[in-house]
């Protein structure tokens, strides 16, 4: 076909693919593993900051873009009412190709984006802009819809994602990809004293190119990125320790398992740059099980049922066997905060209070004239004027900032001028912030797999609403995260072969129910339980934990369908008879979680601030257990405690903040 000179130009694409689109199967899991790169080569480092910056722009313009769409489709009532609200959505581009079309334009029109940033990225990025505009458009299954689409921050920003791997054609990986192999690199840093896996130095050199391409690449493992010019190599730092090669093995040792790889940067003040960076390789397949955790889930006990009960200050377990014609096997424990862990995380706060200070002095200094002097202040500068002397200059104004008659800043806070001492100081409580959450997950982790160890996996806990305990018991959620702990137990119940039932409190009423069918209402600052009827006296958490055991679901996905078996109700008042078995139903004393034949708590390093206060320690953390419970770590052996009635534990702390249960 002829084409003549004064037709337009139209871009030839190659068009859908005839093949059948790869997809993931449902029943295949997926799992992630952080990898450090080794920034110390300052040429890589500013590369890979323009790329991060560059990233942050693209999603900012895509966002602004998002917003502004949303904003004229919700005013075009007309358009929406008279014609279909799906050709309202086309015109106004509330789509993801237009999404993907749009950031594809802005790489076209920006050099400077270009040579950062490939269009494969730019469209994931339009992708996840997409996916926030899609969910404030669409309700869920719930019937809710997200807010309005929000545009993010610069910190908001840490986080590139890259491009699967192809599964169907051999060699086809765009953005980012894995180059090397495990034994290469480990041949590559051999440890030079005994002790360490291998030894990496502090300043990592990226490998020569090879001859042919990167996939011909057999030696160290490193992060290649290629589009923009030349190509940009990422060593790969990996744990040196003995302990973490059997992960690494699971990871790295089957590379037809890499499926994608995301950049994400951390703040660390130690890091070059203030930045450190990982990559996170998502493979497919289940993720790395320890040997002893994977005995513990196979030797958890399958023929237990078991009631959790959790509040603002403790959670507590009771599990009993399945079968109704065993007499005995009844087990309690609890998790709790010792005092000398509440006076770690008062110290923790104290210190992050200071930090937060620090930062008000700070902006207060650099920024003098956004504030006004306090009254204080003021009458000081009176007093030296009526004696006539000069005004002092103020450093530090103590008073409220400069705002309008409505109460609005007269100068934004993102506008004010920042010292290098408030960023190293905002970057120190970020860090401290963070650490203190990984180990909160961690701890809640382990806390759970001790539970399903001791009581089996098949538990049932009140299905309630954890964020209105925070309005009214903020600190004490903070300090002891129940919501954390009971999706803990949930991960830890799934990957047992079991799962955590919730049951609804409307249907079942756990605190005001006896074993004995009686039924009372208790008010929260009641904390023990006194049956008039039978004459149990216990603990009121332990006994709505043992009512919880005897609950069953018609249908396990709808916790309306909750009700208490007769059956299992029965068992539980019968073993109760026994006075060894109703001491399982007062307070626990002991500080680690025993099996089914004993009773025992569990004492959980609940504060968040833990890790920030105990900064510089070499000795393991209060309340976190090792692996292998030895005295020579400080921790309680389990132990039975004698069938003698304890009474419940009252005093002064438990009346200051009464706490709001789970089941009253």
């Amino acid at each position: 076909m002829a084409i003549n000179a004064g037709d337009p130009v139209v871009r030839r694409t190659r068009g859908k693919s005839k093949a059948a689109s790869w997809r993931r199967p449902k029943h295949v899991p997926t799992a992630v593993i952080r990898l450090e790169l080794n920034l110390t080569d300052r040429r890589v480092r500013r590369r890979v900051e323009a790329m991060f910056t560059a990233e942050f722009q693209l999603r900012r313009a895509l966002q602004k873009q998002a917003r502004s769409r949303v904003d004229a489709y919700w005013r075009a009532h007309r358009l929406r009412s008279r014609v279909d609200p799906k050709q309202a959505r086309k015109r106004y581009g509330l789509s993801r190709k237009a999404f993907e079309e749009a950031a594809a334009a802005h790489v076209d029109r920006s050099g400077w984006l270009r040579r950062h940033l490939t269009k494969a990225l730019a469209m994931h990025l339009a992708d996840e802009v997409w996916e926030t505009v899609d969910r404030h458009l669409f309700p869920d299954a719930s019937g809710r819809r997200h807010g309005r689409p929000k545009t993010g921050g610069w910190f908001d920003s840490t986080r590139i994602p890259g491009r699967a791997r192809s599964h169907t054609k051999p060699r086809v990986w765009e953005s980012f990809r894995l180059s090397g192999t495990l034994e290469w690199h480990r041949a590559a840093f051999p440890p030079r004293h005994p002790g360490p896996a291998l030894m990496q130095p502090q300043r990592m050199h990226a490998p020569e190119p090879p001859d042919g391409d990167w996939w011909d690449h057999d030696g160290q493992l490193v992060v290649v990125f290629t589009g923009c010019g030349d190509d940009l190599v990422l060593p790969v730092r990996l744990p040196e320790g003995a302990s973490a090669q059997a992960r690494l093995t699971h990871f790295l040792g089957r590379p037809q398992l890499w499926h994608k790889i995301d950049l994400v940067q951390v703040q660390d003040p130690h890091a070059p740059g203030g930045w450190r960076v990982y990559a996170h390789l998502m493979t497919l397949g289940p993720g790395w099980t320890s040997p002893q955790h994977a005995s513990e889930r196979a030797a958890a006990p399958a023929d237990r049922v078991g009631g959790v009960d959790g509040n603002v200050s403790n959670l507590s377990v009771v599990s009993m066997p399945a079968d109704p014609q065993e007499p005995a096997g009844l087990t309690s424990g609890q998790v709790t905060i010792s005092p000398r862990q509440r006076a770690a995380a008062d110290r923790a706060a104290v210190t992050a209070r200071r930090r937060q200070r620090a930062l008000d002095r700070s902006r207060r200094n650099t920024n003098a004239e956004q504030y006004q002097p306090s009254k204080r202040q003021q009458r000081r500068a009176d007093r030296r004027a009526g004696a006539g002397l000069p005004a002092k200059m103020l450093h530090t104004p103590r008073g409220a900032r400069l705002a309008g008659s409505a109460g609005r800043p007269k100068r934004a806070y993102r506008r004010d001028q920042l010292s290098d001492t408030y960023r190293a100081i905002r970057v120190r409580h970020a860090v401290a912030g963070r650490s203190a959450s990984q180990a909160k997950h961690a701890r809640a982790a382990e806390v759970a797999r001790r539970i399903v160890a001791a009581h089996g996996p098949h538990l049932v806990v009140e299905h309630t609403d954890i964020r209105g305990w925070a309005r009214l018991w903020g600190r004490g959620i903070r300090m002891f995260s129940p919501g954390m702990l009971i999706a803990a137990l949930k991960t830890e119940c799934a990957a047992a072969g079991d799962r955590l039932l919730r049951a609804g409190t409307w249907q079942t009423a756990l605190s005001q129910q006896c074993p004995c069918t009686h039924r009372a209402k208790k008010p929260p600052s009641q904390r023990t339980h006194h049956c008039p009827q039978c004459g149990l006296t216990g603990d009121r958490d332990l006994v709505a934990a043992a009512m919880a055991a005897c609950v069953q679901l018609t249908d396990s996905h709808d916790p309306c369908t909750a009700f208490i078996a007769d059956d299992v109700r029965v068992a539980l008042a019968a073993r109760l008879n026994d006075p060894g078995q109703r001491e399982a139903l007062t307070r626990s004393t002991a500080s680690t979680l025993a099996g089914p034949s004993g009773r025992a708590a569990v004492t959980a390093a609940a504060s968040h601030h833990r890790r920030a206060a105990s900064a510089g320690r070499r000795n393991r953390p209060d309340g976190h257990p090792p692996m292998n419970p030895t005295p020579h770590h400080g921790t309680t052996v389990t132990r039975r405690n004698p069938p003698q009635a304890t009474p419940p534990r009252v005093g002064p702390d438990r009346e200051k903040q009464p706490p709001l249960r789970l089941n009253s």
